[in-house]
Protein backbone atom coordinates (compact mmCIF):
# COMPACT_ATOMS: atom_id res chain seq x y z
CA UNK A 1 0.00 0.00 0.00
CA UNK A 2 1.35 3.58 -1.04
CA UNK A 3 0.99 5.21 2.20
CA UNK A 4 2.46 5.68 5.60
CA UNK A 5 2.93 8.62 8.45
CA UNK A 6 5.89 10.54 9.82
CA UNK A 7 6.70 13.50 11.62
CA UNK A 8 6.16 16.54 9.95
CA UNK A 9 5.11 20.07 10.13
CA UNK A 10 1.67 20.84 10.18
CA UNK A 11 0.46 23.63 9.41
CA UNK A 12 3.39 25.48 11.04
CA UNK A 13 3.83 22.91 14.78
CA UNK A 14 5.25 19.94 15.28
CA UNK A 15 2.72 17.03 14.13
CA UNK A 16 2.34 13.94 11.85
CA UNK A 17 1.88 13.73 8.31
CA UNK A 18 -0.22 11.06 6.04
CA UNK A 19 1.17 10.63 3.22
CA UNK A 20 -1.33 8.75 0.41
CA UNK A 21 -0.30 8.15 -3.16
CA UNK A 22 -3.46 7.70 -5.13
CA UNK A 23 -3.16 4.91 -7.94
CA UNK A 24 -4.75 7.67 -10.53
CA UNK A 25 -3.41 7.27 -14.37
CA UNK A 26 -0.53 9.77 -13.18
CA UNK A 27 0.53 13.07 -14.98
CA UNK A 28 -1.36 13.61 -18.69
CA UNK A 29 2.35 14.70 -19.99
CA UNK A 30 4.03 11.44 -18.94
CA UNK A 31 1.01 9.88 -21.06
CA UNK A 32 2.15 12.08 -24.38
CA UNK A 33 5.53 11.64 -24.17
CA UNK A 34 6.31 15.38 -22.99
CA UNK A 35 7.81 14.26 -19.40
CA UNK A 36 9.67 16.13 -16.99
CA UNK A 37 13.64 14.93 -17.84
CA UNK A 38 14.05 14.37 -13.89
CA UNK A 39 10.42 12.65 -13.33
CA UNK A 40 9.71 8.67 -13.26
CA UNK A 41 7.10 8.92 -10.97
CA UNK A 42 4.34 8.60 -13.30
CA UNK A 43 5.89 5.56 -14.47
CA UNK A 44 4.63 3.52 -11.19
CA UNK A 45 0.84 4.39 -11.59
CA UNK A 46 -1.17 1.66 -12.52
CA UNK A 47 -1.62 -0.07 -15.61
CA UNK A 48 -5.06 -0.89 -15.21
CA UNK A 49 -6.65 2.42 -13.76
CA UNK A 50 -8.22 1.72 -10.84
CA UNK A 51 -12.40 3.08 -10.82
CA UNK A 52 -13.29 6.23 -9.01
CA UNK A 53 -15.02 4.26 -5.64
CA UNK A 54 -12.05 2.12 -5.34
CA UNK A 55 -10.34 4.80 -4.82
CA UNK A 56 -11.91 6.69 -2.42
CA UNK A 57 -11.92 3.19 -0.61
CA UNK A 58 -8.51 3.62 -0.22
CA UNK A 59 -8.55 6.66 1.05
CA UNK A 60 -10.76 5.36 3.31
CA UNK A 61 -8.03 2.45 4.61
CA UNK A 62 -5.25 5.05 4.48
CA UNK A 63 -7.06 7.56 7.13
CA UNK A 64 -7.30 4.73 9.45
CA UNK A 65 -3.54 5.32 10.17
CA UNK A 66 -4.10 8.21 11.69
CA UNK A 67 -7.24 7.73 13.93
CA UNK A 68 -4.88 8.06 16.81
CA UNK A 69 -3.16 10.43 16.35
CA UNK A 70 -3.26 14.49 17.79
CA UNK A 71 -2.38 16.84 15.14
CA UNK A 72 -2.12 15.67 11.45
CA UNK A 73 -1.55 16.63 7.98
CA UNK A 74 -2.75 14.66 4.68
CA UNK A 75 -0.42 15.05 2.04
CA UNK A 76 -1.96 13.91 -1.16
CA UNK A 77 0.06 12.64 -4.47
CA UNK A 78 -1.16 11.00 -7.39
CA UNK A 79 1.71 10.66 -9.59
CA UNK A 80 -0.04 13.76 -11.25
CA UNK A 81 -2.44 16.39 -10.45
CA UNK A 82 -5.35 16.09 -8.06
CA UNK A 83 -7.36 18.62 -10.30
CA UNK A 84 -6.85 17.14 -13.93
CA UNK A 85 -10.22 15.57 -14.09
CA UNK A 86 -8.91 12.58 -16.33
CA UNK A 87 -7.09 11.44 -13.00
CA UNK A 88 -9.54 12.08 -10.65
CA UNK A 89 -13.34 13.32 -11.20
CA UNK A 90 -14.68 15.84 -9.66
CA UNK A 91 -17.33 14.06 -7.67
CA UNK A 92 -14.58 11.33 -6.50
CA UNK A 93 -12.17 14.86 -5.06
CA UNK A 94 -15.46 16.26 -3.15
CA UNK A 95 -15.73 12.75 -1.54
CA UNK A 96 -11.96 12.39 -0.51
CA UNK A 97 -12.35 16.34 0.98
CA UNK A 98 -15.26 14.75 2.60
CA UNK A 99 -13.80 12.07 4.57
CA UNK A 100 -10.89 14.13 4.99
CA UNK A 101 -13.43 17.03 6.62
CA UNK A 102 -14.80 14.02 8.70
CA UNK A 103 -10.95 14.04 11.22
CA UNK A 104 -11.01 16.82 13.69
CA UNK A 105 -7.47 16.07 13.98
CA UNK A 106 -6.44 16.60 10.84
CA UNK A 107 -5.74 20.41 10.16
CA UNK A 108 -3.46 20.54 7.21
CA UNK A 109 -4.31 18.90 3.75
CA UNK A 110 -1.90 19.43 0.65
CA UNK A 111 -2.64 18.21 -2.93
CA UNK A 112 -0.72 18.68 -5.98
CA UNK A 113 -1.80 20.28 -9.40
CA UNK A 114 -0.07 21.24 -12.83
CA UNK A 115 -0.55 25.43 -13.37
CA UNK A 116 -2.82 24.64 -16.02
CA UNK A 117 -5.13 22.89 -14.26
CA UNK A 118 -5.66 24.80 -11.84
CA UNK A 119 -9.35 26.77 -12.00
CA UNK A 120 -11.07 29.04 -9.65
CA UNK A 121 -14.13 26.76 -9.50
CA UNK A 122 -12.58 23.21 -8.64
CA UNK A 123 -10.66 24.89 -6.11
CA UNK A 124 -13.09 26.95 -3.90
CA UNK A 125 -15.71 23.61 -3.80
CA UNK A 126 -12.70 21.83 -2.10
CA UNK A 127 -11.66 24.89 -0.15
CA UNK A 128 -15.44 25.07 1.19
CA UNK A 129 -15.30 21.70 2.28
CA UNK A 130 -12.16 22.09 4.12
CA UNK A 131 -13.84 25.24 5.90
CA UNK A 132 -10.87 26.31 8.38
CA UNK A 133 -7.91 23.78 8.13
CA UNK A 134 -5.07 24.65 6.17
CA UNK A 135 -5.43 23.88 2.53
CA UNK A 136 -2.45 24.14 0.35
CA UNK A 137 -2.15 23.19 -3.34
CA UNK A 138 1.30 22.06 -4.08
CA UNK A 139 2.31 23.82 -7.41
CA UNK A 140 5.63 22.07 -9.00
CA UNK A 141 7.37 25.85 -10.19
CA UNK A 142 10.82 23.93 -10.47
CA UNK A 143 12.12 27.29 -11.33
CA UNK A 144 11.34 30.69 -12.05
CA UNK A 145 13.62 31.20 -14.64
CA UNK A 146 11.47 30.14 -18.31
CA UNK A 147 14.71 28.91 -19.95
CA UNK A 148 15.58 26.31 -17.37
CA UNK A 149 12.52 25.18 -16.78
CA UNK A 150 11.99 24.23 -21.07
CA UNK A 151 16.02 23.24 -21.56
CA UNK A 152 16.77 21.66 -18.61
CA UNK A 153 13.46 20.49 -17.19
CA UNK A 154 10.70 20.03 -19.95
CA UNK A 155 8.65 21.29 -17.58
CA UNK A 156 6.00 22.75 -20.00
CA UNK A 157 4.68 25.82 -18.29
CA UNK A 158 6.23 28.94 -17.09
CA UNK A 159 6.23 31.30 -14.48
CA UNK A 160 3.74 33.53 -15.81
CA UNK A 161 1.02 30.45 -15.71
CA UNK A 162 2.62 29.93 -12.26
CA UNK A 163 1.02 33.61 -11.14
CA UNK A 164 -2.14 32.99 -12.64
CA UNK A 165 -2.71 29.61 -10.61
CA UNK A 166 -0.99 31.21 -7.67
CA UNK A 167 -3.59 34.23 -7.99
CA UNK A 168 -6.64 31.68 -8.81
CA UNK A 169 -5.92 29.19 -5.92
CA UNK A 170 -5.91 32.06 -3.25
CA UNK A 171 -9.16 34.08 -4.47
CA UNK A 172 -10.51 30.59 -3.80
CA UNK A 173 -9.77 30.31 -0.48
CA UNK A 174 -6.88 28.01 0.11
CA UNK A 175 -2.88 28.97 0.03
CA UNK A 176 0.38 28.12 -2.31
CA UNK A 177 2.66 25.49 -1.70
CA UNK A 178 5.68 25.78 -4.27
CA UNK A 179 7.90 23.23 -5.51
CA UNK A 180 11.20 24.18 -6.29
CA UNK A 181 13.67 21.95 -7.77
CA UNK A 182 17.52 22.30 -6.47
CA UNK A 183 20.21 21.44 -9.35
CA UNK A 184 18.75 20.76 -12.75
CA UNK A 185 20.96 19.44 -14.79
CA UNK A 186 23.43 21.72 -16.91
CA UNK A 187 23.94 23.89 -14.22
CA UNK A 188 26.58 23.85 -11.55
CA UNK A 189 26.18 23.66 -8.12
CA UNK A 190 26.66 27.41 -7.54
CA UNK A 191 24.31 28.56 -10.67
CA UNK A 192 22.00 25.81 -9.10
CA UNK A 193 22.15 27.32 -5.54
CA UNK A 194 21.66 31.20 -7.34
CA UNK A 195 18.62 29.69 -9.42
CA UNK A 196 16.60 28.30 -6.04
CA UNK A 197 17.67 31.93 -4.62
CA UNK A 198 16.01 33.86 -7.20
CA UNK A 199 13.06 31.82 -7.75
CA UNK A 200 12.26 32.07 -3.91
CA UNK A 201 12.55 35.82 -4.68
CA UNK A 202 10.17 35.95 -7.92
CA UNK A 203 7.86 33.40 -6.24
CA UNK A 204 7.66 35.06 -2.69
CA UNK A 205 4.21 36.82 -3.28
CA UNK A 206 2.59 34.33 -4.87
CA UNK A 207 3.74 31.79 -2.12
CA UNK A 208 2.76 30.09 1.77
CA UNK A 209 5.43 27.65 1.72
CA UNK A 210 8.34 26.85 -0.16
CA UNK A 211 9.43 23.06 -0.47
CA UNK A 212 12.88 22.48 -1.88
CA UNK A 213 12.71 19.38 -3.71
CA UNK A 214 16.62 18.25 -4.13
CA UNK A 215 17.24 16.08 -6.98
CA UNK A 216 17.79 12.67 -7.28
CA UNK A 217 18.27 9.93 -10.26
CA UNK A 218 15.32 8.02 -10.80
CA UNK A 219 15.21 5.53 -13.06
CA UNK A 220 14.17 5.91 -16.82
CA UNK A 221 15.13 9.29 -17.00
CA UNK A 222 17.25 12.19 -19.11
CA UNK A 223 19.00 12.62 -15.37
CA UNK A 224 19.44 9.18 -15.20
CA UNK A 225 21.38 8.78 -18.35
CA UNK A 226 23.38 11.81 -18.01
CA UNK A 227 24.81 10.60 -14.12
CA UNK A 228 25.43 7.60 -15.79
CA UNK A 229 27.87 9.09 -18.12
CA UNK A 230 29.02 11.04 -14.93
CA UNK A 231 28.07 14.43 -16.65
CA UNK A 232 25.69 15.12 -13.39
CA UNK A 233 26.30 15.01 -10.22
CA UNK A 234 22.88 15.01 -7.26
CA UNK A 235 23.31 18.33 -4.98
CA UNK A 236 25.27 18.63 -2.40
CA UNK A 237 23.97 18.54 1.25
CA UNK A 238 25.48 21.63 2.38
CA UNK A 239 23.75 23.11 -0.66
CA UNK A 240 20.75 22.57 0.62
CA UNK A 241 21.97 23.83 4.51
CA UNK A 242 22.80 27.19 2.82
CA UNK A 243 19.71 27.78 0.38
CA UNK A 244 17.12 26.47 3.97
CA UNK A 245 19.48 29.05 6.44
CA UNK A 246 19.27 32.18 3.63
CA UNK A 247 15.47 31.46 2.75
CA UNK A 248 14.33 31.35 6.52
CA UNK A 249 16.17 34.56 7.65
CA UNK A 250 15.43 36.19 4.17
CA UNK A 251 11.47 35.17 4.44
CA UNK A 252 10.52 33.94 8.17
CA UNK A 253 7.18 34.93 7.73
CA UNK A 254 7.30 31.70 4.76
CA UNK A 255 6.96 28.15 5.90
CA UNK A 256 10.41 26.33 4.15
CA UNK A 257 10.46 22.71 3.68
CA UNK A 258 12.78 20.22 2.43
CA UNK A 259 13.07 16.19 2.61
CA UNK A 260 16.54 15.67 1.41
CA UNK A 261 14.65 11.87 -0.02
CA UNK A 262 17.56 9.34 -0.68
CA UNK A 263 20.56 11.42 1.45
CA UNK A 264 23.79 9.75 0.95
CA UNK A 265 23.49 7.64 -1.40
CA UNK A 266 24.80 7.75 -4.69
CA UNK A 267 21.66 8.32 -6.91
CA UNK A 268 20.59 10.91 -4.49
CA UNK A 269 22.25 14.38 -2.65
CA UNK A 270 25.24 13.80 -0.73
CA UNK A 271 28.13 14.88 0.34
CA UNK A 272 31.43 12.98 1.04
CA UNK A 273 29.67 9.83 2.38
CA UNK A 274 30.67 10.21 6.56
CA UNK A 275 28.81 13.02 7.23
CA UNK A 276 25.58 12.77 5.02
CA UNK A 277 23.52 11.22 7.92
CA UNK A 278 24.32 13.74 9.93
CA UNK A 279 23.06 16.87 7.72
CA UNK A 280 20.39 15.37 6.37
CA UNK A 281 18.83 15.01 10.05
CA UNK A 282 19.41 18.53 10.54
CA UNK A 283 17.49 19.14 7.50
CA UNK A 284 14.61 17.11 8.58
CA UNK A 285 14.33 18.69 11.75
CA UNK A 286 15.11 22.36 10.68
CA UNK A 287 11.84 21.50 8.58
CA UNK A 288 9.61 19.97 11.17
CA UNK A 289 10.58 22.98 13.64
CA UNK A 290 11.21 25.51 11.32
CA UNK A 291 14.27 26.51 14.02
CA UNK A 292 17.36 27.29 12.45
CA UNK A 293 19.62 26.36 15.27
CA UNK A 294 19.34 22.93 13.83
CA UNK A 295 21.14 24.27 11.15
CA UNK A 296 23.89 25.68 13.01
CA UNK A 297 27.10 24.84 13.57
CA UNK A 298 27.40 22.12 11.11
CA UNK A 299 30.94 21.40 10.53
CA UNK A 300 32.70 18.09 8.54
CA UNK A 301 36.10 18.38 6.42
CA UNK A 302 34.45 18.02 3.05
CA UNK A 303 32.79 21.58 4.03
CA UNK A 304 36.05 23.25 2.54
CA UNK A 305 35.94 20.77 -1.12
CA UNK A 306 32.12 22.14 -1.62
CA UNK A 307 33.44 25.40 -0.81
CA UNK A 308 35.58 25.29 -3.10
CA UNK A 309 33.35 24.10 -6.19
CA UNK A 310 30.70 26.78 -5.51
CA UNK A 311 33.17 29.17 -5.43
CA UNK A 312 35.05 28.30 -8.84
CA UNK A 313 31.84 27.13 -10.80
CA UNK A 314 32.96 23.74 -11.61
CA UNK A 315 30.64 21.66 -13.68
CA UNK A 316 30.02 18.40 -12.87
CA UNK A 317 31.88 16.75 -15.29
CA UNK A 318 35.02 18.49 -14.42
CA UNK A 319 35.14 17.30 -10.54
CA UNK A 320 37.33 14.87 -9.58
CA UNK A 321 34.93 13.04 -6.70
CA UNK A 322 30.88 12.21 -7.39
Amino acid sequence: MSYWTSEDNVAGRKGVALFIILPTIGCYRYRIGQACYMCSYPASAPKMPWNQEEIVEYVKKALKKIEDKERVAVRIFTSGSFLDDGELKPETRKKIFKLLAGYDNIKEIVIESRSELVRYNAVKELADIAEDRHFEIAIGLETANNDIADVCINKGNTFEQFVNASEEIRSAGAKVKTYLLLKPIFLSERDGIEDVKESIKKAAPYTDTFSINITNIQKGTVYERLWEKREYRPPWLWSVVKILKWAKMTFPEKRILSDPVGAGSKRGPHNCGKCDKMIADAIRKFSTTQELKYLENLEHECIAEWEYIVQEGLLDWQLLTY
